[in-house]
């Protein structure tokens, strides 16, 4: 009986529960897995972009402090409400906009998640038929290697842990490896800026706002569902603060590693594989393939772990079978090629998630509704109204913001994710002191 609970926990992940005080890990641990998450290609698609869009190694490097800050406060104050109740931003979600108004905030949580899932399936397995040249189908090779990267995510923490540890060193090194191989002989900066003109269908950012906003955005999702991995962490602020700041300065690195390559090379971030494996550039070989897929790998299984347990919140079944049914789902969305060209989707899902974190940070910080003694109560019945309208106002206007289909700067560096933060911790403030209601 007792090895059936042991075995019930392993895959259970705690996923519908408070992470119990006994079972939470040390801020290490949790730092390793978000520098795993970290480790991601389009970290260095990014700074590729960043590098040939400013030209210039300080304005790169200050879009990074700029981007980097806003997503370590982020991480903080929403990692810390998810160590301080145990709870995933699911459930979180539920304390804030009560249980049916949380499966729209859950449900667009697990679509932006398995989207990008689909979309990373698809670029790991061009990776390899890159590497090893071969005419295999493309559609039907996505699945499968779809369903490959989702087999540690059905193992909950344990899986992302036990992959952080063995990939991120080890892709670290080889990254830093690259930055000394190339050198810092760059192009001239009127070239690369030209370059970053000339870049289609968009343009590369050409402003330390822009290419703030660029690595905000990137990150944003992860930022706003850090409690699903600071769940297991202690209540310790300073912890938390430790382990986002070390992540996002691994983040940071990355990007530098993007800019040092396109700044040397005037290369588009398209051709990242060519770049690191091909002899032409790296040269890496068969180390820079390894290394592509790791990155891919760890981060696209914490975004089908983080979408598992917003579905959860939605259907109640068993963690690690919603994991395989979900994975197969994104599998087939890679195979089939649409995730990866709706540009327009993932920014629609990206600006979703935004006031999210901010409603979460105004109950918890601002408000303080949200506390282990409402937790114990059965208070997620019912529909937060203004928490909701808050939301979708907010949406709105990270929308317009992001120049769909208007483009208007009225928040720090227009950066739509974080407009819509901003906006719903003042909106929801706003209408919770205006329609005051006794709990």
């Amino acid at each position: 009986m007792r090895e059936r609970k042991k075995s019930h926990q392993v895959l259970e992940d705690f996923s519908l529960e408070s992470v119990p005080l006994n079972q939470r890990k040390s801020w290490v641990n949790l730092a390793v897995i978000w520098i795993g998450i970290a480790v991601v290609m389009s970290a260095i698609f990014r700074g590729m972009m960043i590098g040939l869009g400013l030209g210039s190694i300080p304005s790169v490097v200050l879009s990074y402090i700029f981007g980097e800050i806003i997503l370590i406060v982020i991480m903080v104050f929403t990692g810390y409400v998810g160590a301080q109740t145990g709870l995933s931003t699911p459930l979180i979600a539920n304390l804030s906009f009560g249980r049916i108004g949380a499966i729209i905030i859950s449900f667009s949580i697990a679509l932006s998640l398995i989207g990008w899932f689909g979309v990373q399936a698809a670029l790991f397995a061009r990776t390899i038929q890159f590497f090893f040249g071969t005419h295999f189908p493309l559609s039907l090779f996505s699945f499968l290697c779809g369903i490959v990267m989702m087999i540690p995510a059905i193992f909950g923490i344990r899986g992302l842990s036990t992959l952080s540890w063995l990939a991120s060193p080890f892709m670290i090194f080889i990254f830093m490896w690259g930055v000394i191989k190339m050198g810092f002989h760059f192009l001239p900066p009127g070239t690369l800026i030209s370059l970053a003109k000339a870049h289609h269908p968009d343009p590369y950012p050409l402003t330390i706002g822009t290419a703030a906003s660029i690595v905000a955005g990137g990150f944003i999702v992860g930022a706003t569902t850090s409690a699903d991995i600071f769940r297991f962490a202690k209540p310790r602020k300073r912890d938390i603060f430790a382990a986002a700041t070390l992540a996002m300065s691994v983040s940071a690195f990355l990007h530098l590693v993007g800019s040092v390559l396109s700044m040397n090379t005037g290369v588009y971030h398209e051709m990242l594989p060519e770049l690191i494996i091909g002899n032409q550039y790296l040269g890496f070989g068969m180390i820079g393939f390894i290394v592509l897929l790791l990155a891919q790998w760890t981060t696209n299984d914490s975004n089908l772990y983080s979408s598992v347990l917003a579905l959860n919140n939605i259907f109640r079944v068993k963690r690690w079978k919603m994991t395989i049914v979900a994975g197969i789902f994104a599998s087939l969305f890679s195979a089939i090629g649409i995730l990866e060209r709706l540009e327009l989707f993932l920014t629609v899902l990206t600006v979703s998630v935004g006031p999210i974190a901010g409603i979460f940070i105004c109950d918890f910080y601002i408000l303080k509704k949200i506390d282990m003694q409402k937790i114990n109560k059965n208070s997620d019945s019912r529909i937060n109204y203004k928490a909701l309208f808050a939301y979708l106002v907010s949406f709105l206007i990270g929308w317009t913001t992001s120049g769909h289909p208007l483009t208007i700067k009225i928040f720090p560096f227009s950066v739509f994710a974080f407009n819509g933060i901003i906006s719903s911790i003042i909106l929801y403030y706003v209408l919770i002191k205006i329609f005051h209601e006794k709990e």
